[in-house]
């Protein structure tokens, strides 16, 4: 993510990369705003930012990519404060990916509960994340693995490891559970033997753990 900031010319950003202890302080942040506002807010996380809480193959993030189950616009306002706090830009936090939602996915248990904020006696915030079947359907959906895409690949190809996938053909069927258009999805299929060919070199190879997500892990490399 990048923004303009105070000192710098009009023209001028600057990029702000986000850690896990950037999130969890503003999630506490947010559940207090709420919880002082007599408000329990359920938020799911998604992306990059989830999965820099969740799994053990994301440090960092550029941004995060939130969708709130009701009041949205009291969280887009407590983000704002937050970002004045914080001197973070005023978009820190973003709904934006709730256009490549899956209707299909309340039907398939594609949430987790992963903490509330600020505390568990006091919940103010309770914050869910995607199954990684769920987030890897709509990582593949998304399908960015052109040169400036690397992330991107790396995070389906560890999805794909801990979701276990056995046959290139699996991962058309796996998406299609969330999103059924993927039988459909043409570049999803001109992509599937560059994907094979990537995720079976990753397995081949010995220099890394075993991916993790939510506690979960594929076949070890």
């Amino acid at each position: 993510m990048t923004h303009a900031t105070p000192g710098l010319g009009k023209g001028d950003w600057i990029m702000v990369t986000f850690t896990r202890a950037d999130l969890s302080l503003a999630l506490h942040d947010l559940g207090e705003l709420a919880l002082q506002a007599g408000k329990v807010i359920d938020l799911a996380l998604y992306g990059g930012s989830c999965l820099m809480l969740v799994s053990n193959f994301r440090l960092t993030s550029e941004d995060v990519d939130a969708v709130a189950l009701a009041d949205q616009a009291f969280v887009n306002e407590a983000a704002r404060m937050i970002a004045e706090r914080r001197g973070w830009p005023a978009d820190w936090l973003n709904d934006g990916v709730r256009t490549y939602l899956s209707p299909a996915a309340e039907g398939h248990h594609a949430h987790e509960l992963f903490g509330t904020y600020p505390h568990e006696a006091r919940p103010g915030l309770r914050v869910y994340v995607p199954t990684p079947e769920y987030m890897l359907a709509m990582k593949l959906m998304a399908l960015r693995i052109e040169p400036t895409g690397e992330k991107d690949l790396e995070d389906i190809l560890n999805l794909m490891q801990v979701a276990g996938l056995k046959d290139k053909m699996e991962i058309i069927a796996f998406a299609a559970q969330f999103y059924p258009e993927a039988r459909m999805s043409a570049k999803l299929r001109l992509a599937l033997d560059d994907l094979w060919r990537a995720y079976e070199a990753k397995l081949t190879r010995c220099d890394h753990e075993s991916p993790q997500y939510l506690g979960r892990g594929g076949p070890a490399a």
